[in-house]
């Protein structure tokens, strides 16, 4: 190539020269847009796994096509995935102005965004349609529709746009993990197990389905199908502290409580917050007679969620141990008391509200629930979706009053005036 180049140079030198500058350009903008081409097919592998880096990738391709409408329209999916709702808002916005034809694939985008900005119950039976008649995104509508679904521990629905999801995608690990954590959920721990094998099967390189495998073994005691998983991980991945930890736990079980240490102490300085690791340290200061350690482990862990029966059940052991009765007693009553309320939300959430949906009480009764458990988020979605059935519940505004009384005065006031104004008005709907 460069011998012929040389020889037209010396044949034609100047219409040579000329041919090459006006053939730069264009090579150039062909590099440019291979470039470009590279970095969309990358953002569209990276989008699920990675939505900052697809959302990284796709800022170049929106320089180099300011004008393409699918180009703005996959930034924007991206940028709602990394939970930039604003940037998701703005392209959407900006597809709008460049196209004036063929919009439903940004209107889909525009529902997309309000079920993970909160608006789930506005827009779920307009995608739930879309599902049904067989729109070509089904397979985002419900994996997007699963997530809001799982996050405010919507059982039912979630369940069944999973089912969905798993018929139509049958050979993708995704569903069938989110299934399982549905199920453990849901206290049915034999079929979540049943799913997670399933998701290991069809995704074996991926690290988080084959970890909580194994951790639900090790739940479940099935210590010897959870050592291979959990060696795997461990040579795979020697440096990750979550497969340390669970490799230590593991091996606490098989009665190695010198390794058990050694892992848990080296987990336990980069995940100081992990329960798992705590109530596992707890477990073995237990078995050494070291119970004032394992108090120490376990305090921490029930301040940073109060709702751990593992832990306050270790705490009852740790306080006999150290002779403290009175103490232990009364910590005896609070996982007795912890136990009936979680029976008692597990009940509402799995059984009773979705098959109620005009009636307050149910969802009432299990935000108020969360809240003594310390789920303030779920708590709080629960109880204002009783209001949304009956924006006159008094228990419901009563709950919100309390809980807003230090942490937001405004609101609290708010609540109370509904409170009153319901009262006044001789409306009892709730207890």
């Amino acid at each position: 190539m460069l011998s012929r180049l040389a020889h037209a140079f010396r044949r034609r030198p100047w219409t040579t020269a000329v041919a090459l500058v006006l053939l730069l350009p264009l090579a150039t903008a062909g590099a440019f847009h291979f470039y470009a081409l590279r970095q969309w097919h990358l953002a569209q592998q990276a989008l699920l796994k990675s939505p900052a880096e697809a959302d990284a990738r796709l800022r170049t391709c929106l320089k180099l096509w300011p004008w393409d409408v699918s180009t703005h329209l996959l930034a924007a999916r991206a940028a709602r995935l990394n939970a930039d709702f604003s940037r998701a808002e703005a392209l959407l916005n900006y597809c709008l102005k460049l196209t004036p034809n063929n919009r439903d694939p940004i209107q889909l985008e525009f529902l997309l965004l309000r079920v993970q900005t909160g608006e789930l119950n506005e827009v779920e039976e307009p995608l739930l349609n879309c599902v049904e008649n067989g729109h070509p995104e089904s397979l985002v509508i419900l994996e997007t529709l699963a997530g809001a679904y799982m996050r405010n521990l919507r059982y039912a629905p979630a369940l069944n746009v999973l089912n969905q999801w798993i018929r139509l995608e049958p050979n993708s690990a995704q569903p069938y993990q989110q299934r399982a954590w549905l199920l453990e959920r849901a206290s049915d721990q034999q079929a979540a197990l049943r799913d997670y094998r399933k998701a290991v099967q069809l995704a074996p390189n991926e690290v988080a389905p084959r970890l909580r495998l194994a951790e639900l073994l090790l739940q479940e005691n099935e210590t010897a199908e959870a050592v291979p998983h959990l060696e795997l991980l461990y040579k795979r991945h020697p440096e990750r502290h979550d497969v340390i930890a669970r490799l230590g736990q593991c091996r606490l079980l098989q009665g190695r409580a010198d390794e058990a240490r050694q892992l848990l102490e080296t987990a336990v300085q980069a995940m100081p917050d992990d329960a798992l690791v705590l109530v596992s340290l707890a477990r073995l200061d237990i078995q050494e007679g070291k119970a004032s350690q394992a108090e120490k482990w376990l305090r921490h862990l029930l301040q940073l969620d109060r709702s751990d029966t593992e832990g306050q059940y270790l705490l009852v052991q740790a306080l006999r141990l150290q002779g403290r009765m009175q103490e232990a007693e009364a910590a005896q009553l609070q996982y007795n008391q912890l136990q009936e309320l979680l029976k008692r939300v597990n009940i509402l959430l799995r059984d009773v509200v979705e098959r109620h949906p005009n009636d307050p009480e149910p969802a009432s009764e299990a935000g108020r629930g969360l809240l003594r458990l310390g789920q303030d988020r779920l708590g709080l979605y629960w109880l204002h979706e009783a209001l949304r059935r009956d924006a006159r519940h008094q228990a419901s505004h009563q709950a919100l009053a309390d809980y807003y009384q230090e942490k937001d005065p405004e609101k609290a006031t708010y609540h109370r005036q509904q409170l009153a104004a319901s009262t006044k008005a001789g409306i009892s709907s709730g207890r």
